[in-house]
């Protein structure tokens, strides 16, 4: 009997030492986890939502420097289509411009080309001549509007122009946090006929919230010096 005593003694004392976690530790083990894994999930939240806002700025300056470089090329090309008719049209704005330049097809045609911004979209579209055989041109119906870049912060003050070459550009010093850094200094054109620079000027950001950036282009159109 006293032997049968002592192993239940036994038992008893291995038992105690065998016990689990108590209901209040695993409480407070699971309130840690969930504080850790809210945490986790928190900063792997932030740094995707980075890295997507990154990638969609690069892939948008991308699209603002291709652009750019196509419309200064266009405007570097731009012509009068005839001897009466200005190489701009009237109506030009800062937030429009439209102004004729010869197509590089084979018979040539002429083309009348548009750029524009819509929202906070710039657009471009090309009305093309049916004839080929010199003015006076006849043009057709216009081809499809084709979106460049979006995410304009400035869409009202896209275009500049100016009577000459501007040697007098610079960036504002008293405001350096601006995201209206460039000025200008050039005379406005009273017409559209003595226009010789177009400048360009956008300001972009992904989000209100995102990093702006400037960018700027400035082309000068070709005209009769003589």
């Amino acid at each position: 009997m006293r032997h049968a005593l002592s192993a239940l003694s036994r038992n008893a004392a291995a038992s105690r030492l065998e016990d689990g976690f108590t209901l209040i530790e695993l409480m407070v083990v699971l309130v840690l986890i969930g504080i850790m894994s809210a945490a986790f999930e928190g900063t792997m939240t932030t740094v995707t939502h980075r890295n997507s806002e990154v990638q969609s700025q690069n892939i948008l300056q991308t699209e603002v420097r291709s652009s750019l470089n196509q419309l200064v090329s266009d405007l570097r090309n731009a012509i009068p289509p005839d001897t009466t008719t200005n190489a701009i049209v009237d109506g030009y704005s800062g937030t429009s411009i439209t102004f004729y330049a010869p197509d590089r097809q084979s018979p040539p045609h002429m083309s009348r080309i548009t750029y524009w911004v819509s929202g906070s979209t710039l657009m471009r579209q090309v009305t093309m001549s049916t004839n080929t055989n010199g003015p006076p041109w006849t043009f057709g119906t216009a081809g499809p509007a084709q979106v460049l870049f979006g995410s304009i912060r400035n869409p009202t003050t896209v275009f500049r122009y100016c009577r000459q070459a501007p040697n007098d550009l610079e960036i504002d010093p008293t405001n350096s946090t601006s995201a209206e850094l460039i000025t200008w200094k050039c005379t406005t054109p009273a017409s559209a006929a003595v226009i010789k620079t177009v400048v360009v000027r956008t300001v972009v950001s992904t989000l209100t919230t995102s990093t702006f950036y400037n960018y700027g282009a400035v082309a000068t159109l070709r005209w009769n010096a003589s």
